[in-house]
């Protein structure tokens, strides 16, 4: 999202994402990544039960991803910040989301994962936008 920022900023969008950890663990998680919006934290996932985000199970979170692309699933694993995983906060099944809401709170487009690498591409949310 940081690499379209202004293409959300135009369109009157305010980004924010939401984490695992405390408010503080998120701040430095933004500011480590210098990334142009906030993080929030939510280390008791009520946001994420608000927005009724599942969790993944394990044979979805580790088998499906060997199966389908099993040199892509090492790959990302490879390259995986463990660090985040060891937090007593975090959850490493818990699945994610992207929403669009308003100014009065009311949610007009979300998209819950199906699983851990379910993240919709930043067109398909800008173009959320446009059509609202």
């Amino acid at each position: 999202m940081q690499r379209d920022l202004e293409a959300f900023e135009t369109r009157d969008a305010k980004l924010v994402a939401i984490g695992m950890g405390t408010g503080d663990e998120a701040s430095a998680l933004a500011e480590s990544l210098g990334l142009g919006f906030p993080i929030f934290g939510d280390p008791e996932h009520r946001v994420y039960d608000a927005f009724g985000l599942g969790r993944a199970g394990w044979l979805g979170l580790m088998l499906r991803p060997v199966l389908e692309s099993p040199l892509g699933a090492f790959r990302d694993i490879a390259e995986a910040d463990l660090k985040a995983s060891i937090n007593p906060r975090s959850d490493v099944q818990r699945l994610g989301g992207e929403a669009i809401v308003d100014s009065r709170g009311g949610v007009r487009w979300l998209h819950r994962a199906e699983r851990t690498d379910d993240i919709p591409p930043n067109a398909t949310l800008l173009a959320a936008l446009d059509a609202l």
